[in-house]
């Protein structure tokens, strides 16, 4: 670690050489003030203008690191002040990062926390609950005063409305809080309102809305998942509203957030993505040039369209915000065709209204005037600053320009929009997707990585985009990092490496540079086999047959394709056609077998934390589901094989019981060890590999006892 002094700390441990102090996000400044501290797992916490919500917060965030604290210890005493900033040399920390600053002073038996406000108090007893951690782990405690503060001011994650966030009950979404506010991430997007009419994991469009509407009871989203559970020994079928739906507990989301320094956004998608309300409201719908809906986008001309968005967003920051709020993020993405019938997956339809007031105008225009119009709405309503995302702007349209920038002005709302630049490839960043194209305009702007997606259908490999970004970010200015994403555990190291990146980047090295040092910090002594693990997970997710092999990517419908989608049998096709298939299938195997034996046992390791388990179970699961993937396709290329060559005999049949045995096994390991809202979408996908496999069985069977031509074998699971 960086020094005052410019001394490095050596990384590199031995059994005779005990393993650094290792904070993470690294420290501003560290100095060494000499001697050992004295630390006590007992400890008399007392605080001076510490608010009651952010002393609970402290108090529950050295508990979790294992202290105790206790009202009469005499001897060692930890005091946090919240000081008037005057009474801190804070001559070297930016303006926009002081009320964020803290200092941590170790001596001997006493830790002074010293800030100017409520979040430094937070994130200074962060970085002494790691400390206290690294204790624990038989870690020398040097006496030695911290500063520190942040270089973004917003860093966080946003979680989309898809499949596991539907059913994260209240305790989950805290759990993320506290994950989050562990690494000095102070900001939660929570999806409220998204749509995804060409993809059908369902059957249906796929259509979240997390909040009831009190003034439309009809928009709602019910789901239907079906999987095999391997505990109960069954099939499982389940329609169910999503939970935060169901129970409206985004109001305490939001209240758990500012106790513990993190601001909960809204994120509302306002256009593109939006299938659900315009179905269910017609009057609000785009329209055809004869008036009739179409079941996509809104009218942005209609009044009725812009009472309906003024009832729902105003009842969203009066229900679950108490009537203002910092952000509210409207998305405003992807304003694309897309397929919204639920009956007709080959229906594309356009979301631009053809209404004559609409048509009046291009659509870029109608676009710059719509944005002006919520950004002025929302402020109204009592929230500080809108923020959208970009693309449809720079990459989908030429809208941001001067004109647009003049429109805000008129409205008096130029300092209110921040633009939110997404871009998720780990190869190269886009030219219109730059910080700078905003700034250039006067417009603020956040980056947007990707630290988890698709968990419930694959292990998504991002960090090289997430350095990437960050470093477009730093380079051109940004005031924050918000990724897109979903919570997995088995994610925590991108989290992590966001949260390095957004709050120090002096101190930060390359990706597998920052994978070492997060582990050694969560992991002490099974740092090394963590690290390694993971990496086997991420060389078998980036082996390029596996890709096809995925469910999920055969739910989408085309016009040019019939719905629904054969699968396995198209994903076989595919299979067939790549090189060097069966080696590769095998080699993703290999790496999963390894992270799950070296895996195995540590998710009961008696000296990790709660998020320390969840990691490694969740990363157990990811393990099980290449096993299965893997085996279950090369069992069903060599089906495929012996079909053609009329070679179909005992040997192959025999393989099934093995097969399906040890699939049941993948299958179970994934429902003890993924987290509990994310498995029955992770699991609906791979029972259709049981369910096809016994298909198949049958078939062949059928095929030796000659009631079954070869040609008759069924490749795609039947209804």
């Amino acid at each position: 670690r960086r020094l005052e002094t410019g001394e490095l700390f050596d990384m590199t441990t031995s059994a005779d050489t005990p393993a650094p102090l290792c904070l993470y996000p690294e420290p501003r400044q560290v100095s060494l003030l000499g001697g050992a501290a004295e630390l006590s797992e007992d400890v008399r916490l007392v605080t001076s203008n510490v608010l009651p919500l952010q002393r609970k917060a402290m108090r529950g965030i050295l508990t979790t690191a294992g202290v105790r604290v206790v009202a009469n210890k005499k001897k060692f005493i930890i005091e946090a002040q919240v000081l008037d900033p005057a009474a801190l040399d804070m001559s070297d920390v930016p303006e926009e990062a002081r009320d964020e600053y803290y200092e941590v002073e170790v001596q001997d038996n006493r830790v002074f926390v010293r800030t100017a406000s409520q979040a430094g108090a937070l994130w200074g007893t962060h970085t002494l609950g790691a400390i206290y951690r690294a204790a624990a782990q038989e870690i020398p405690i040097p006496n030695m005063l911290i500063r520190d503060w942040p270089e973004l001011r917003t860093r966080g994650i946003f979680v989309e409305s898809k499949w596991g966030p539907d059913r994260m009950a209240l305790v989950d979404w805290q759990t993320v809080i506290d994950r989050i506010a562990d690494m000095k991430m102070n900001c939660l997007g929570v999806g409220i309102y998204g749509c995804w009419g060409n993809c059908r994991y369902e059957g249906k469009p796929t259509e979240f809305l997390m909040v009831p509407v009190p003034e439309n009871e009809e928009l709602k989203t019910e789901k239907h998942l079906r999987w095999f559970s391997p505990d109960d020994e069954e099939w499982c079928e389940e329609d169910y509203l999503p939970e935060m739906f169901e129970f409206d507990f985004l109001g305490d989301v939001v209240a758990y957030g500012l106790e513990k320094g993190v601001t909960v956004v809204p994120f509302v998608n306002s256009l593109g993505h939006n299938t659900m309300i315009p179905r269910v409201m017609p009057e609000v719908s785009a329209k055809n040039e004869d008036g009739s809906p179409r079941g996509i986008g809104y009218c942005l001309s209609s009044p009725k369209t812009r009472e309906f968005l003024e009832t729902f967003y105003g009842g969203i920051i009066e229900r679950y915000f108490e009537g203002q709020t910092k952000l509210f993020h409207v998305q405003l993405d992807e304003v694309w065709p897309d397929y919204p019938d639920p009956d007709d997956a080959s229906k594309r339809v356009d979301p631009w209204c053809e209404c004559p007031e609409c048509k009046a105008r291009d659509s870029e225009e109608n676009l710059q005037e719509y944005i002006v119009w919520l950004v002025k709405m929302l402020t109204e309503k009592g929230v500080e600053r809108v923020v959208m995302w970009n693309d449809q702007l720079t990459r989908h349209m030429d809208a941001l320009d001067e004109t647009f920038v003049q429109r805000l002005k008129d409205a008096g709302v130029e300092d209110r929009l921040i633009l939110h630049w997404w871009w998720y490839s780990n190869d190269q960043l886009n030219d219109k997707t730059r910080v700078s194209l905003g700034k250039d305009h006067g417009l603020p702007g956040w980056v947007a990585p990707m630290t988890c997606y698709f968990n419930w259908e694959r292990y998504d490999l991002r960090r090289k985009n997430i350095e990437m970004m960050l470093e477009m970010a730093h380079a051109e200015g940004a005031e924050g990092a918000v990724s897109y994403a979903v919570h997995d555990p088995g994610w925590s190291d991108h989290e992590a490496l966001l949260a390095a990146y957004a709050w120090n980047p002096e101190a930060t090295g390359t990706e597998a540079e920052e994978l070492e040092r997060w582990a050694i910090t969560r992991f002490a002594g099974q740092a090394q086999r963590v690290v390694e693990s993971i990496l086997a997970i991420q060389e078998a997710s980036s082996i390029p047959a596996i890709a096809h092999t995925y469910n999920y990517r055969y739910t989408y419908c085309h016009t040019d394709a019939a719905f629904p989608r054969a699968y396995p049998g198209e994903a076989l096709d595919k299979l067939e056609a790549c090189d060097d298939v069966v080696p590769q299938l095998q080699r993703v195997i290999e790496l999963a077998e390894g992270a799950a034996e070296a895996f195995r046992g540590m998710g009961d390791e008696p000296a990790f934390g709660n998020s320390e388990k969840a990691t490694v179970k969740s990363l157990m699961g990811e393990a099980a589901r290449f096993q299965a993937l893997a085996s279950s396709f090369l069992f069903f290329l060599d089906a495929r094989k012996a079909l053609a060559k009329g070679t179909v005999g005992d040997e192959l049949t025999s393989r099934y019981d093995v097969l399906r045995e040890d699939l049941l096994s993948d299958l179970a390991v994934i429902e003890k060890n993924k987290p509990d809202w994310v498995v029955p979408a992770t699991l609906q996908a791979l029972s259709l590999l049981l369910a096809f496999l016994d298909q198949l069985n049958g078939d062949l069977k059928d095929v030796v006892a000659g009631k079954l031509s070869a040609e008759g074998v069924r490749w795609t699971v039947a209804d």
